[in-house]
């Protein structure tokens, strides 16, 4: 018996801008630095929630910690937030969490009722673990740095043009490999009995 065409599932076809939010992310995040941790910081960090590196486990839940989440997101809204990647800006987290939380603020989320998070896992210490949190906050101290500032104008402009030329170059390209992709099914088409299906 053949199958119907509906009871088929084709792979979606890819498009060259359904990238573009993946390029646009690259480039806000290539911007922001690395800041090696001082003497004794991880200790320092870690200490605040009782772990030692060795024995970490998720600030948010508990489970064991397989990530480093930014406690403040680094990118939102496709621009970069003036937070950076630094301990002092890190703690451990299960993936689950570190997913569920994304790029929400971490307070709002853990108390919240987003899948996954903490209050809908149904964390027991919950209280303890948002004041060991308001405690590594604090011990961290960081603030939002102006990266535009710090970078200067021109370097700043300059970047942001790159982006928006690579993004117009995708558009473009987009359109030109609809064009070869619309020449390839009309002529497979011609030597099979029904036309290709666009989409």
């Amino acid at each position: 018996m053949i199958a119907s065409v509906s009871k088929v599932r084709f792979r979606k076809s890819l498009t060259i801008t359904s990238r573009v939010s993946s390029v646009t992310n690259s480039f806000v995040q290539s911007i922001i630095p690395d800041v090696p941790p001082g003497p004794n910081e991880i200790e320092e960090a870690l200490g605040i929630f009782g772990m030692t590196y060795e024995k970490r486990s998720c600030v948010y839940c508990g489970t064991p910690a397989t990530d480093w989440d930014h406690l403040r997101p680094l990118v939102k809204g496709k621009q970069p937030t003036g937070y950076i990647n630094e301990i002092r800006n890190l703690v451990p987290a299960c993936g689950p969490c570190n997913q569920s939380k994304s790029g929400t603020d971490w307070l709002s989320w853990m108390m919240g009722s987003a899948k996954g998070s903490p209050r809908t896992k149904g964390v027991a210490d919950l209280d303890d673990r948002v004041a060991k949190l308001k405690a590594f906050v604090a011990w961290g101290n960081v603030k939002p740095l102006n990266l535009e500032q710090l970078a200067g104008p021109e370097l700043w402009k300059a970047h942001w043009q790159n982006l928006a030329g690579i993004e117009k170059n995708m558009r473009d390209a987009q359109i030109h490999a609809a064009k070869i992709r619309t020449a390839v099914a009309t002529a497979f088409a011609s030597t099979r009995r029904g036309p290709i299906v666009q989409k």
